[in-house]
């Protein structure tokens, strides 16, 4: 590793009003390191890195590249002296070519501003060359799978003669065998001398591809350090603290309920969308938590949204409470008391621009209206209690959900739906992009309703989550449910060998 800093940034600090939310930061990293930085949402890490691609201007400090003082507070500069942000969220043209989002708005030209496509490519191909990346230029982006689609993100940063690339969240929606490619490409960008800041609140991947480690809490820097020399659980305590680490660190010892209580509640029998999943059968119970975990694409999503009435399945059979019964949309599924949990809580399920309590009363609006009116009073009264049980911060109802972090979101989005007292709770990748306190705290809050009667489906491709908080685990390949099992009496390196035996 090149001990030389390329970028150091001194005393940043940014205040709103009397509000500091970045106190004092130094931070640095040197050409060929891969550098983790890692906190709890809210602790600062986003305001860094938009100073740090010239998003917003520090109140104090400064920022260095290669020695050189940086104008900040302008994207320009940043870009111009090497510094790229690699999102969670893709920033490409689907319909466009690999080659075409490379060189998006800035296509090599040749006299009277005509389109050097022979250059454009040369200069593409010399990239990929450079830093080992094989990708067909020609396809469009829309046809690639998601790992490629981070792979011509990468390209694009790097046809800007990006040395210094900050990566915020990046396998957030990736399978566990692309996450491993896409660690593979870094560790190649690694060799060739480019800096990488990797935000992650994925800390198995902080201990497979990082360096170093710089630590946030409260809007401070606290710890830094090489990752080899930390352990999980210090770095957890150091994130979160002492008692969030403790919660953290017990998740997974609670008594498992497999099969609950023994009454079933939704029976599935050869449930078979043709193209999609075929044959699938299981039953889940009241009082139990039953995980259905596998690779991305192996329609488990799809599934979830047959049962809740959002898509229709061909053949097979359903039964709620023992009643055949085949959900015709939606509606009818949240009458009969089932809630649904969607993955992607910004376009499916909140309404980011209302406040905390509106979100939370969205599912039950009709109980809180009268002649055409709500009842604002009442709405007020019923979410403040929800608001302080489930932890929302800030606790504030008429706050609007959109400035919020991504967990205290995820917690409105569960309330919205546990307002319903639901008998069914289906939850699709309930904590992505959740720190791990707050993954914590949602666990605990799924065990409550748990014990309280109510059967949970959850769908999650992070394996230590399933590990975490199920009584019973089943394995999806390819549309089809390969195996079943009791929680307590399977194995982390069972369920791997099943998901990948069976994906060969």
């Amino acid at each position: 590793m090149n001990e030389a800093h390329l970028i150091d940034a001194q005393g940043l600090g940014k205040t709103y009003g009397s509000l500091a939310v970045l106190i004092d930061a130094n931070f640095t990293v040197s050409a060929g390191e891969i550098r983790a930085l890692v906190g709890s949402n809210g602790a600062g890490k986003s305001t860094l890195i938009k100073i740090l691609t010239g998003a917003i201007a520090p109140t104090t400090g400064t920022v260095k590249v290669d020695g050189k003082e940086l104008v900040l507070g302008s994207p320009t500069e940043m870009i111009n002296s090497g510094i790229a942000c690699i999102y969670q969220h893709s920033n490409l043209a689907p319909a466009m070519t690999v080659l075409d989002n490379i060189f998006l708005g800035r296509q090599p030209t040749k006299r009277f501003g005509l389109l050097d496509r022979k250059r454009q490519r040369r200069e593409a191909e010399e990239l990929l060359q450079r830093h080992a990346i094989q990708i067909d230029l020609d396809a469009l982006v829309s046809t690639l799978p998601t790992v490629k689609q981070k792979e011509v993100e990468i390209l694009k940063a790097l046809a800007l003669n990006a040395r210094i690339l900050l990566m915020d969240e990046p396998t957030g929606w990736l399978a566990a065998s692309d996450v491993a490619k896409l660690h593979a490409t870094i560790r190649t960008l690694k060799s060739s001398g480019v800096a990488i800041v990797y935000i992650s609140h994925m800390l198995d991947e902080i201990f497979a591809v990082c360096d170093t480690v710089t630590v946030m809490r409260d809007g401070r820097i606290i710890s830094e350090g090489k990752v080899a020399d930390i352990t999980r659980p210090s770095l957890v305590k150091l994130m979160v603290g002492e008692k969030l680490a403790k919660d953290s660190a017990q998740a997974g010892k609670f008594k498992r309920m497999a099969r609950g209580t023994g009454k079933v509640r939704l029976s599935a029998n050869g449930l078979t969308k043709r193209g999609v999943f075929s044959d699938i059968s299981f039953d889940l119970f009241a009082g139990e938590i039953f995980c259905i975990t596998g690779l991305i694409g192996s329609k488990r999503t799809e599934f979830l949204h047959t049962l809740f009435g959002s898509d229709r399945f061909d053949s097979g059979e359903l039964k709620v409470d023992g009643k055949v019964i085949s959900f015709k949309s939606p509606t009818q599924a949240i009458s009969n008391g089932m809630g649904f949990v969607t993955e992607d809580r910004h376009r499916e399920g909140l309404m980011l621009g209302l406040s905390i309590s509106n979100n939370l009363v969205m599912a039950t609006l009709r109980k809180f209206h009268k002649f055409g009116l709500l009842k604002r009073k009442e709405i007020y009264s019923a979410t403040g209690e929800m608001i302080t049980d489930l932890n929302i911060q800030p606790p504030d109802p008429i706050k609007p959900v959109r400035l919020l972090s991504g967990g205290n979101q995820q917690k409105v989005l569960l309330g919205k739906w546990l307002n319903l007292k639901p008998k069914f709770l289906l939850l699709d990748e309930p904590t992505v992009g959740v720190d791990v306190g707050a993954k914590a705290e949602i666990y605990a809050i799924l065990r409550a309703e748990r014990d309280k009667g109510a059967a949970i489906l959850v769908v999650s491709s992070d394996l230590e989550e399933v590990m975490t908080i199920s009584d019973r685990i089943a394995v999806m390949v390819s549309g089809r449910l390969v195996a079943i099992h009791d929680a307590d009496k399977t194995t982390l390196a069972e369920i791997i060998g099943e998901i990948g035996g069976a994906a060969r």
